[in-house]
């Protein structure tokens, strides 16, 4: 039996060199990203000094009994955290759903500009233009035009409506603020998809005597299919997650967040509230604000996950 010895390897000096550039990236996740995770994963079960990490102890779910659990003012909490939390939830899951519409405008704008007509590169840019805008120069204009004295809504109206104090119309004016600025993505990803699908299919659909919305619905669908995928789970994503827009648009006022009677509080809103803000202590002066802050946050990563789950399998379903 023929022994065969196996030689080391010996690294070279680029190969060594080309592994420390590599771990670079990683060290930097570890410490900007891993350690925040694994810190803000036992913040849901224990009581966490976010300056101070040495002083962590167990609070007994107190953290999720807070989020989840009605609770009277004068048996524990100061405020009922979950009148928020919960409200919160309908406000998000409503600004989550309005990129459905901005999902549409995407296609039907594309779908004309496809037509190439005199202006047509123009129109693009001029409706990319409000994706690229700083979104503090976004709100900004929106809080102008919502303005109630002077503002050029008012003033276009002839009317004096408080649109951003307005319980009625505080949400609405965050919506509408996302479907002027968000279609502007979705378009140039749409008319790079368009120019994917093959013009020989379309030729096909014309022998076979199909019309201009058979042609849309048979091949451009099915064929733009990939971008929609991704368009609408980084859309919804990003609706669950939004938070600069909210908060700059409608601040906190009224003593509660998210503007009277919190009609522009998303979850996000909430978490970074319920972090700089000592509210949610109990009558021995014990602060759970971190806890809940923590225990909302994996929510949200948990649904985002789910939701992401749903969409893949579904795409899969369809491509068999």
């Amino acid at each position: 039996m023929q022994e065969t010895s196996k030689k080391k390897v010996k690294w070279k000096r680029e190969q060594k060199l080309a592994l420390v550039m590599s771990l670079i990236p990683l060290i930097g996740f570890v410490i900007f990203n891993g350690f925040p995770l694994l810190i803000s994963f036992i913040g849901m079960f224990c009581n966490v000094d976010l300056y101070d990490l040495t002083n962590i102890q167990w609070n007994n779910f107190e953290g999720f009994k807070s989020v989840f659990i009605p609770r009277h003012a004068f048996e524990l909490f100061y405020f009922d955290l979950s009148k928020y939390f919960y409200k919160a939830v309908v406000i998000t899951i409503w600004i989550a759903s309005t990129q459905l519409v901005t999902l549409l405008i995407a296609l039907v704008v594309a779908t004309l500009l496809r037509e190439k007509f005199f202006g047509s590169k123009l129109f693009q840019v001029l409706f990319f233009i409000p994706y690229i805008c700083s979104t503090v120069a976004v709100a900004l204009m929106w809080r102008w035009i919502f303005d109630w004295e002077g503002g050029i809504l008012n003033s276009i109206l002839g009317t004096n409506v408080k649109w951003l104090e307005d319980p009625k119309t505080m949400t609405w004016c965050i919506i509408i603020a996302i479907i002027w600025s968000a279609p502007g993505y979705g378009i140039v990803m749409y008319k790079a998809a368009f120019s994917n699908i093959n013009n020989a299919l379309y030729e096909a659909a014309a022998i076979d005597g199909a019309n201009a919305w058979q042609k849309f619905r048979n091949v451009t669908l099915p064929g733009i299919s990939p971008t929609t995928f991704f368009l609408l789970q980084a859309g919804v994503g990003a609706g669950f997650l939004i938070y600069d827009l909210a908060q700059l648009i409608i601040p906190n006022a009224w003593g509660s967040p998210g503007g009277k009677d919190s009609m522009g509080l998303t979850l996000m809103r909430l978490v970074y509230y319920l972090i700089t803000n000592s509210t949610t202590t109990d009558a021995n002066g014990v602060s759970y604000m971190v806890s809940c802050a923590c225990v909302i946050s994996w929510l949200l990563f948990a649904v985002t996950g789910i939701l992401s789950m749903i969409l893949f399998r579904q795409r899969e379903k369809s491509a068999s």
